[in-house]
């Protein structure tokens, strides 16, 4: 069975890399600039049985590989979806029903 392994990574853009000059020197300087969500696709059984700390270092690899000189990822934190969400309307209008 296919489950996602949502992950929340802190997003950053170097201000330093309108300054770069092409030939691989760019100046650092990341600034946060808000959060990414990202999306696994992997087997449950895998899932089950990985190690956590190697589980997180290969989440680390993979958003490494996402990075440029102008933005960046770092893992923050993740969780196994292992369901279909199940939605629910009528929230504004129970609310109003509540607190009317």
């Amino acid at each position: 069975m296919q489950v996602k392994i949502k992950v929340q990574a802190q997003y950053f853009e170097n201000y330093g890399a309108h300054d770069w000059d092409g030939n691989g020197d760019c100046p650092q300087s990341w600034k946060p600039k808000g959060g990414q969500e990202f999306i696994f696709p992997v087997d449950s059984d895998w899932v089950m049985y990985v190690n956590k700390d190697e589980m997180v270092e290969a989440i680390d690899q993979m958003l490494a590989n996402q990075n440029d000189v102008a933005c960046k990822y770092e893992y923050l934190e993740h969780y196994v979806d292992f369901g279909t969400p199940i939605v629910l309307e009528g929230l504004q209008e129970m609310r109003n029903e509540i607190f009317a």
